[in-house]
């Protein structure tokens, strides 16, 4: 998700539209991958400086900084500026110790670069590169039918694209924009907890995904249509679900939950079709579209309490079954979790150690 610039008056919500350039000629074709190669070659060698001086700060970069790049790659003092906020922006979204690598071959051009407009002929947009370091050029571009859905859902298209190569294939990223509506006042407080074998467990009862777990036990491998077969079908359940008269939803923050510990190859394999980032993903951008305030919580012992009598114990936890050893009440393990998590928002606290009971 992409931040709001503080420019809007009110708060804006970001989206992409992807749209492939199937219908460039070879000469149009051969100078925006060289474009791509120039700028990717750039960012990485801003990328080794801000590193090497360890700059992970927001601010521009200095004027002898950008005109070395500048020099260096024989391009516009824009260009190089333009590249060298990107490569702190990498840099500040490190997460660990190691110097980012780039890998892929995409830039972000600003209106400096690109006018959008429509198109007369058999194409439904153009795409004007205006120089100012990149190649003078019109892209000609069909609309896709995730665009026409977003546009007759009262999305605008910006000022901004995102430049790409995907597989040898160029493609151009329209940045969307909507205002984002107010935070709903009314409704319940939701728990969800998510695991690859029971997909997502509402703590009103819901269960969405859970048939996707027998469609992972017939993969042999794990490729990369596998992971995407599973998105798919886990999208699409989530699309059904009703989300009215729901407040905030609750979520267990698992931010390095396949990092911790091994497990066995089999397991690794089956675990890697969770697909837990892209979900909160999802859920992220679809709870901000409708005024739904997302939190996340820590989900330690919320597998183990009774959601009950309060007392947690790992007795109490019997593989997909829970049943308190202290009280008695038997419920569905994760849906036992999920009412932990609605019950740690209801507290309006960050996890069960900010609870005297859990001392």
């Amino acid at each position: 998700m992409v931040k709001a610039h503080p420019k809007f008056k009110t708060p804006t919500m970001r989206r992409t539209s992807r749209i492939f350039l199937t219908d460039l000629n070879k000469s149009k074709t051969e100078a925006l991958k060289n474009f791509l190669y120039k700028c990717h070659d750039l960012t990485q060698y801003f990328v080794d400086l801000f590193w090497q001086s360890g700059d992970k700060t927001a601010k521009m970069a200095n004027l002898e900084t950008i005109h070395k790049g500048r020099d260096k790659f024989q391009t516009t003092t824009r260009l190089s500026q333009t590249l060298a906020k990107q490569a702190k922006e990498i840099i500040r979204d490190r997460m660990n110790n190691r110097k980012p690598r780039l890998k892929k071959h995409t830039t972000t051009l600003y209106y400096h670069f690109v006018t959008i407009e429509k198109f007369k002929g058999s194409f439904d947009y153009a795409i004007n590169l205006i120089g100012s370091g990149a190649p003078r050029m019109t892209l000609p571009v069909k609309s896709t039918k995730h665009l026409n859905n977003k546009l007759k859902n009262g999305w605008t298209i910006g000022k901004s694209i995102r430049l790409g190569l995907e597989d040898k294939r160029l493609f151009v990223d329209l940045i969307l924009e909507k205002p984002r509506p107010a935070l709903r006042e009314k409704g319940r407080i939701l728990g969800m907890d998510s695991n690859y074998k029971h997909g997502m467990v509402f703590s009103d009862g819901r269960m969405i995904g859970e048939d996707i777990y027998a469609r992972i036990q017939e993969f042999n491998k794990r490729q990369k249509h596998t992971h995407a077969e599973c998105e798919s079908l886990m999208f699409d359940a989530l699309n059904k679900m009703d989300w009215s008269g729901i407040r905030t939803l609750i979520v267990e923050d698992l931010k390095y939950v396949k990092y911790r510990g091994k497990f066995p190859r089999r397991l690794n394999r089956r675990m890697s079709h969770w697909l837990y980032a892209s979900i909160m993903g999802w859920l992220s951008h679809r709870c901000e579209e409708l005024g739904i305030r997302l939190e996340k919580k820590n989900p330690w012992k919320t597998s183990q309490r009774c959601s009950v009598c309060g007392k947690w114990d790992r007795r109490s936890r019997r593989g997909d079954k829970f049943i308190c050893v202290h009280c008695g009440h038997s419920d569905q393990a994760d849906l036992n979790a999920a009412k932990n998590l609605e019950f740690l928002g209801l507290a309006g606290v960050y996890g069960l150690r900010s609870l005297p009971s859990s001392e």
